[in-house]
C-alpha cells in the first residue's frame, strides 16, 4: 500500500504539474483513517411466493439487513440504511446459510436489481440438489435501490391491472394520497458516496452475516452479471481493513470458493500497474486530483443518470409496464403507446434502441408503440435480439406475423456479401446489427412466437439476407418467464435499478486504471496485466490471481470480442447462442434437451470442494 511520504512527495511533483489547471476550488484533504468494517444490528426476512419457476422445491425470501453504510454521510432516506437480497434455497436443505455447502452472492448488472436473477437462481439450487448438495443463491440488491417508488407496482398488483401502475408513474393519478414524483439528480444527491467501497462493503457485510465463522468462508463463492460480472475483480483484490499483514477480512477470504463472472470478466490490474513502482504511485496520485473533481461533480448533481433528456428512471418504468403489461394479458392487444408518454424523459432513447431506419430518428414513426402488436410482443420487441439493438438482448422467440427487415443500424442481409460483410460484422454481428425486423403490417395485430415455437436448427442455419431470420439454436429464453421476472407487481424488488450510482461506474475506472488513492488504496491484491507481462513476463490477464474462476460468455456477446486483446481467462467458458441476458434469463428447458448451461456450469463450479 501506498505510504503516507510516498503521498506527499508525489503528490507535490503533482501539484506543481497541476498548479494552472485546478479542478475543485476546494483544498485538498489529508488522507482520513481507514473505515473498519461493519455488520448489520437487524434482520428481516419475507417469504416471496408466486413464481412457478421456483415449484415446490425452492423457497425464495426477501432479506433486509440495518447496517448505516459507513460510506454514506450526506443527508438520505432513513431507508437507505438497510442491505436487501433475494435468497433462494433448497426446501429439503438446511434452513441455516452457514450448514449449506455452498453459498454463492451475486451482483446484478448495469441499472438491474436483484430480480434479474430470478430465472437463474432456482436452477442454480435445484441442479446442485440433484447432485446431492444443499447451495444457497444470493441475489444482491445494491443499496441505491431505497430510492425507488413501489406504490404503484403494489396497487397494479392488487388491482390486477397495469393500468394503475401507468396512471400513477405517468398519468399523475394518486394512490392512497400519494402522487408520484419525478426525481432529480439534486434530489437524489446523497447517492453521489454510493461509489466502490461502499457497494463492496455492503458485499462483505451481506458474507459475514451469512458466515459469520471465517473458517466456512472456502464455501463461499462471489460472482456477477455485466457490470456485476466486473465488480467481481475488486471484490477479490479488496483490502476492508487497510492492513495487508491480516488477511481474513481480504476479498479472496470472503469469497474464498472463487468467483463467478457472467458475461463479464473478473479484473484487478488491466494495465498491470502493480509491480511499477513509483510509475504507480505517480499515477495513482495523480489520477486521485482528477478523480476529486469528478467525485464533486457526482455530489453535486450528476450522480444518477437522470438527465432532462433520457432519464433513466423513465425508461426503467417504461420496460416495466411492457412486462407487467405482459404477465397480466400476454395476448391482449398492447396499448403502452396510448399510456406512456412519448416526452424527452424516454423519446430519445427509444428512437436510438428501436427505430427501423435511419429517419425514424426523426420521425419516430417505426417503435414498437406504432405497431398493433399484443402485450407479449410488446415486451419482446424491447429485449428481444430480432428487434433491440446495441447489448439490451435475449433470444425469446420471433414474430408471429409477417415481417419487415430493418436498415438501421445496419442493413440486413449486409452480412452475406463476401468479404466485406464478414470483415465489418466481427465485432457487430454478434450485438444483434443485421438480423433485425418490425411487423410490416402496421394495420395488423401481430403476435409472439416463444423461444421453442421458432423454426427448427438445420445444417445452413439463419442465413441474414435470404433464409429463416432465427433458430431454435438461437432462442433460449421464455418470453412468459422474462416477463413474470421483470414484472415488478408480486415481488419486493425490481428487474432494474432505476437510480444507478454513477460513482459506482466511475470508481471502476479509477481503481482498474490510475486514481488509487483514498478509499480505493483497499484495492490491495493486485495481479497481473499488460506491463507485467512486458516488465516480468507475469501474467497478460488480470484475473484474480490464485482462486478459482468460472468465466461464462454469451456466445452471442460483444464482451468476448475483449478475448482479442488476451484479457479473458484461458478457461472461459462460451454459451453458444445466448445473448447478454441468456446468460442469466434462460430456460430450464431448452431447445436442443440439454440442461440450461450456464446455470449447469454454476452449479458445478460451486458443489465442487475447494483443493
Amino acid at each position: 500500500m501506498t505510504t503516507r511520504k510516498g503521498h506527499l512527495l508525489i503528490g507535490a511533483i503533482v501539484v506543481a504539474l497541476l498548479s494552472v489547471s485546478v479542478l475543485v476550488e476546494t483544498p485538498i484533504e489529508a488522507t482520513a483513517a481507514p473505515i473498519l468494517p461493519g455488520v448489520p444490528d437487524r434482520e428481516v426476512v419475507t417469504p416471496v411466493t408466486g413464481d412457478p419457476a421456483l415449484g415446490d422445491d425452492v423457497e425464495q425470501t426477501y432479506v433486509r439487513l440495518h447496517y448505516p453504510s459507513p460510506f454514506s454521510t450526506a443527508n438520505h432516506p432513513e431507508e437507505c440504511d438497510w442491505i436487501s437480497y433475494l435468497r433462494y434455497r433448497s426446501t429439503k436443505g438446511p434452513k441455516d446459510s452457514a450448514k449449506a455447502d455452498a453459498i454463492l452472492t451475486m451482483q446484478p448488472g448495469l441499472y438491474s436489481g436483484a430480480a434479474n436473477l430470478n430465472t437463474q437462481a432456482p436452477q442454480v439450487v435445484r441442479k446442485a440438489a440433484a447432485q446431492g448438495k444443499y447451495v444457497e443463491y444470493l441475489s444482491i440488491d445494491r443499496r441505491a435501490n431505497c430510492a425507488e417508488d413501489r406504490t404503484g407496482w403494489a396497487a397494479a398488483e392488487e388491482a390486477g391491472d397495469y393500468h394503475v401502475a401507468a396512471n400513477y408513474y405517468f398519468g399523475g393519478a394518486e394512490i392512497d394520497g400519494k402522487k408520484y414524483r419525478y426525481q432529480t439528480p439534486q434530489d437524489l444527491a446523497f447517492l453521489g458516496e454510493y461509489g466502490l467501497a461502499l457497494t463492496l462493503d455492503d458485499w462483505r457485510a451481506v458474507i459475514a452475516h451469512v458466515l459469520p465463522n471465517e473458517a466456512d468462508r472456502t464455501r463461499s463463492y462471489c460472482g456477477g452479471h455485466s457490470l456485476g460480472a466486473f465488480l467481481v475483480g475488486p471484490m477479490m483484490a479488496w483490502d476492508f481493513d487497510g492492513k495487508r499483514e491480516t488477511e481474513a477480512d481480504a476479498g479472496f477470504n470472503l469469497c474464498g470458493g472463487g468467483s463467478v463472472p457472467l458475461d463479464g470478466f473478473a479484473m484487478t490490474d488491466p494495465a498491470g500497474l502493480e509491480g511499477t513502482g513509483l510509475l504507480d504511485e505517480f499515477l495513482s496520485t495523480a489520477g486521485g486530483f482528477v478523480r476529486k473533481g469528478v467525485d464533486y461533480l457526482l455530489a453535486n448533481g450528476l450522480g444518477v443518470g437522470q438527465l432532462p433528456v433520457i432519464a433513466a428512471s423513465e425508461v426503467m418504468n417504461t420496460y416495466q409496464l411492457a412486462a407487467m403489461a405482459a404477465a397480466q394479458d400476454p395476448s391482449g392487444e398492447s396499448d403502452l403507446g396510448r399510456i406512456v408518454p412519448a416526452d424527452l424523459r424516454t423519446e430519445p432513447w427509444m428512437r436510438l434502441f428501436y427505430g427501423r431506419d435511419y429517419l425514424d430518428l426523426f420521425t419516430g414513426s417505426n417503435l414498437p408503440r406504432d405497431f398493433r402488436i399484443t402485450n407479449t410482443a410488446a415486451l419482446a420487441m424491447f429485449f428481444d435480439q430480432n428487434s433491440a439493438e446495441y447489448v439490451l438482448q435475449t433470444g425469446m422467440g420471433f414474430y408471429d406475423c409477417p415481417v419487415q427487415g430493418k436498415t438501421y443500424p445496419i442493413p440486413n442481409g449486409l452480412a452475406s456479401v463476401p468479404i466485406l460483410g464478414p470483415t465489418i460484422f466481427v465485432i457487430p454481428q454478434r450485438v444483434g446489427f443485421g438480423q433485425n425486423y418490425t411487423p410490416a403490417d402496421k394495420s395488423a395485430l401481430c403476435g409472439w412466437r416463444n423461444y421453442d415455437a421458432v423454426a427448427e436448427s438445420s445444417i445452413d442455419g439463419p442465413d441474414l439476407g435470404h433464409g429463416p431470420p432465427t433458430d431454435q439454436d438461437h432462442e433460449v429464453t421464455d418470453v412468459h418467464q422474462f416477463a413474470r421476472s421483470m414484472n415488478p407487481g408480486g415481488q419486493p424488488t425490481d428487474f432494474f435499478e432505476l437510480y444507478t450510482p454513477i460513482k459506482l461506474i466511475t470508481d471502476m475506472v479509477f481503481a482498474l486504471g490510475v486514481g488509487r488513492d483514498g478509499d480505493l488504496e483497499h484495492l490491495e491484491y493486485r495481479s497481473g496485466g499488460v506491463l507485467d507481462f512486458l516488465l516480468h513476463l507475469g501474467r497478460w490477464q488480470s484475473t484474480p490471481a490464485g482462486t478459482r474462476n468460472l468465466t461464462l460468455l454469451s456466445g452471442d456477446s460483444p464482451v468476448q470480442n475483449a478475448g482479442l486483446g488476451g484479457l479473458l481467462p484461458y478457461n472461459a467458458k462460451f454459451l453458444p447462442g445466448y445473448r447478454h441476458y441468456d446468460v442469466v434469463t434462460a430456460a430450464e428447458k431448452q431447445n436442443n434437451g440439454v440442461p440450461e448451461l450456464a446455470s449447469s456450469y454454476i452449479a458445478g463450479f460451486i458443489t465442487k470442494p475447494v483443493s
